[in-house]
């Protein structure tokens, strides 16, 4: 994602928080032109509420917005008819475009680094700390009708096995098993868990055979992941002081990830992108904690790819429908396979 729509999405989402549900705040938005209906204009964001529109227009420089820009607001303001235009840009604004925004009616916001001094003032930093199932000693066992196991070929059962997305599904199943048991609990830090399922994978077939049911085993253990928090930022107006300011956004060491706060009403946005994922470990879960209470407003998760279990070798049996019934993991023939 670009720098310039990762940060319009950041400022949708803080007025997503700050106008409340009974507002509809887009991102980027189209809108008729009144001049010429059939070219809609592009709008970084949109919020409408009871009929009256405003336009949010961002811009990510290093270098403080000048008069030009102001201008063409103004201009575009008029041109589509709306009801007010909201100017944010990263890095502030210059004394004159200050003075352009404010003759006509440009709203200006910005967004200021907080010092550690205001960060201990204000007091309600956020923890955030990932949650990881880290399996081993995997065991496949795959249970086939008697007439089937002539018919399975080795090297075609390991490379379908390999590119079979429903092993995803197994993973899945014995995380469910093992949330039943509390991880969390301080007692349980560390502490190695076996599991053992069985399930039936719909349409499973190997090597152009059924297979009857499938069995998963294992160990695992729950690993924890905090993540750190380098900066404090307010949203408001350049010449209102940090504290009195319309939010405060906390951005974090992993992708766009950030918490945007509205006194004790915050919006959530975890992205695992680019989180480095272990083989064999399984991104669970994420808790927030805070010395103050929090009211969640919304919660979005970006980057669902990394939910998936990075492979590695496993070991399968293979077994016959007539020998156990009860346990695919009962079998006759062992291969090892990297999935």
């Amino acid at each position: 994602m670009k720098a310039s729509e990762a940060f319009e999405q950041q400022i949708h989402r803080i007025h997503e928080l700050l106008d409340g549900s009974d507002a509809d705040v887009t991102w980027n938005d189209r809108i008729p032109d009144p001049d010429n209906l059939a070219q809609p204009r592009q709008i970084d964001i949109t919020i409408r509420r009871d009929g009256k529109l405003t336009i949010v227009e961002c811009r990510i420089h290093k270098a403080r917005q000048q008069v030009k820009w102001i201008e063409e607001l103004i201009g575009r303001r008029q041109s589509l008819a709306a009801d007010a235009t909201i100017a944010v840009s990263s890095s502030g604004f210059t004394k004159g475009a200050l003075a352009k925004a404010k003759r006509y009616g440009i709203l200006v916001r910005d967004l200021r680094e907080l010092t550690d001094q205001e960060i201990e003032s204000w007091g309600r930093l956020v923890e955030l700390t990932l949650y990881f199932y880290q399996y081993s000693d995997l065991e496949i066992g795959l249970l086939f009708n008697a007439h089937s196991i002539p018919k399975l070929d080795d090297s075609l059962l390991k490379a379908e096995m390999k590119s079979y997305p429903g092993i995803q599904s197994l993973f899945n199943a014995a995380a469910q098993e093992l949330g039943t048991i509390n991880l969390l609990d301080p007692k349980q830090s560390n502490v190695v868990v076996k599991f053992n399922i069985q399930c039936r994978l719909e349409d499973f077939r190997l090597c152009g055979e059924d297979v009857v049911e499938v069995g998963f085993r294992g160990s695992a253990r729950l690993l924890s992941k905090k993540i750190m928090s380098p900066a404090v930022f307010t949203y408001g107006v350049p010449s209102t002081s940090a504290m009195q300011r319309d939010a405060v956004i906390e951005r974090f060491e992993l992708g766009e990830t950030s918490i945007i706060h509205d006194a004790a009403r915050v919006s959530i946005l975890l992205d695992v992108s680019r989180l480095e994922i272990p083989r064999f470990c399984q991104f669970r879960f994420a808790r927030v904690s805070s010395p103050e209470q929090m009211d969640i407003q919304s919660f979005a998760l970006q980057g669902v790819d990394k939910l998936w279990v990075p492979g590695g070798r496993m070991k399968i049996r293979i077994a016959m429908a007539s020998e156990s019934h009860n346990s695919a993991l009962q079998g006759t023939r062992d291969e090892a396979a990297r999935t």
